[in-house]
């Protein structure tokens, strides 16, 4: 346990700033690392590809604890487009990856892949790109995380500009090694 504390602490340490995303396209965002298919996605892109996975999302809000419905996709289903980096051995290399999705204002949510797959965690995340029938406002657009599956709101979040996935075996070795990582 204490390995895995200090393996996310220096993963921390290590990633991005991302304060250049601030100048970059809000009307997307940028789905990168270790990943076969990276790439920019907007609403109308991911609605357009994924049609049969949009769900309706209720989620409460805001300081008054206001219920609202968003429109949008499961994280997973974007997850699996971008085709993780996964080696072949050794077994269940895929549940090794983490996920870093980082905001405009370089605010990040973390999650492990595994705890992002129906097969394992199941932790309901979606990326919605509207909320109550509406477009989202320039500040929370091109979409925000909603995690209903847990019990607080820190990993919802919005002004998503980046998804990253990080190859945690490989990232581990590195560290082992002695080696500065990324």
């Amino acid at each position: 346990m204490q390995r895995l504390s200090a393996f996310l602490l220096i993963l921390l340490a290590i990633t991005f700033t991302g304060r250049y995303l601030c100048a970059q396209e809000t009307g997307s965002l940028v789905v990168r690392g270790a990943v076969l298919k990276s790439g920019r996605w907007s609403p109308e892109e991911i609605k357009q590809r994924f049609p049969n996975q949009i769900q309706s999302i209720k989620f409460i809000s805001g300081k008054d604890q206001e219920q609202h419905v968003g429109r949008g996709i499961p994280l997973i289903v974007l997850l699996q487009e971008a085709a993780p980096k996964i080696e072949k051995a050794p077994k269940h290399y895929d549940l090794s990856f983490l996920v870093i999705i980082e905001a405009r204002d370089s605010y990040r949510a973390f999650f492990s892949l595994a705890e992002l797959l129906p097969t394992c965690g199941n932790a309901q995340a979606y990326l919605i790109w509207d909320v109550d029938g509406k477009p989202l406002s320039a500040n929370q657009a091109p979409f925000r995380l909603i995690v209903s599956s847990d019990r607080g709101h820190d990993r919802n979040i919005y002004g998503i500009a980046s998804v990253t996935l990080v190859d945690g075996t490989k990232l581990a070795g590195q560290l082992a090694a002695g080696q500065q990582p990324l």
